[in-house]
């Protein structure tokens, strides 16, 4: 086993274990050794969502009390390292009231992968720095994404035009006939956006009756929901996280023609992502963090400090015996 996923929190990491206890185990090439789909590792996901990779980790340590100091550490032969976190301990000498010390972490190609910069750190000062090297370092099961779409409406509504969500119509109207799914045009642009904010927009809905007569439940069944327009533009966003709501469809039969969706579904304004998405079918896991081969350096530098600064700086990462990359 190369390295695993574990719940940080103090629940339970796996369905009746013990607090603690992996989630889920993978083998060197990242693939999971047991029987787990990728369905069964995205809802491990979605109910554990402080789950992260800690594997196989390692850690390596710089000291030093010049206040400066320069490391090198080499990615062993047939290893691969995911660079995961930086943590920097700087305790100050009593000589220097104020320093801004950094520590820059680079590659073998003196390429920068991250750097700490602790801001006007006073004498006799303990100061701590942690940062996580790329953006997907950790998994978490709330990453799905809404699908979102935009309508732009600059132009009143004409009567009788209609839009389409999700399957159902709503018509515009210059005055309500009593009728379903029908929207208030109003004298103006901005009244027919004030219909459109009361119908699709729920904290609007409460008191704003006369601009629509869209119920409650045909407003739950298209299965998104909007913001209030914004430069003649609202945007709707899918309930449910997910792949899914790119297939809510969003169409009109406007007169004028910049009155328009974005596209024919959700999705277009922000694409619908999936949870799974973040642990793909080969789970290359994580996606994001710096990967370095057998025998690339990792660079620590520390510079800006003072003589009798106390240095401890520690590297963290996830040790791989094949390249993990699909």
């Amino acid at each position: 086993m190369a390295s695993r996923l574990i719940d940080r929190s103090k629940k339970s990491g796996k369905l009746g274990g013990s607090p603690g206890s992996p989630a889920v185990d993978f083998g060197s090439d990242g693939v999971s050794e047991g029987s787990l789909t990728a369905a069964q590792i995205a809802a491990v996901l979605l109910r554990h969502p402080s789950i992260s990779e800690v594997g196989q980790p390692g850690l390596d340590e710089v000291e030093g009390t010049a206040g400066n100091a320069t490391h090198t550490i080499t990615v062993p032969s047939g290893k691969y390292w995911r660079l995961i976190s930086l943590f920097h301990l700087l305790v100050t000498d009593a000589n220097v009231a104020n320093r801004a010390v950094v520590v820059t972490v680079r590659d073998s190609a003196d390429a920068t992968i991250e750097a700490i910069t602790h801001a006007n750190v006073a004498a006799s000062t303990t100061a701590k720095r942690v940062t996580l090297f790329g953006q997907d370092d950790y998994v978490r099961g709330d990453r799905a994404v809404a699908a979102q779409g935009t309508l732009s409406m600059a132009t009143k509504p004409t009567d009788t035009d209609t839009m389409t969500i999700n399957g159902v119509e709503f018509t515009w109207v210059a005055a309500l006939t009593g009728a379903v799914n029908e929207l208030l045009i109003g004298a103006a642009v901005a009244n027919s956006q004030a219909a459109a904010n009361a119908a699709f927009v729920s904290a609007n809905r409460a008191t704003a009756s006369s601009l629509h007569s869209v119920s409650d439940a045909v407003f739950e069944s298209i299965g998104c929901t909007a913001i209030d327009f914004a430069a003649h533009d609202m945007v709707f966003t899918a309930n449910v996280k997910g792949t899914a709501g790119n297939s809510i469809a969003t169409t009109e039969t406007f007169t004028a023609g910049g009155n328009i969706f974005d596209a024919g579904t959700l999705g277009t304004t922000t694409a619908g992502l999936d949870a799974a998405d973040k642990v793909s079918a080969t789970l290359d896991y994580p996606d994001a963090g710096n990967l370095l081969g057998p025998g690339e350096d990792i660079l620590i530098s520390v510079t800006n400090g003072v003589a009798g600064d106390s240095l401890d700086t520690y590297l963290f990462y996830v040790e791989y015996d094949a390249d993990p990359t699909p």
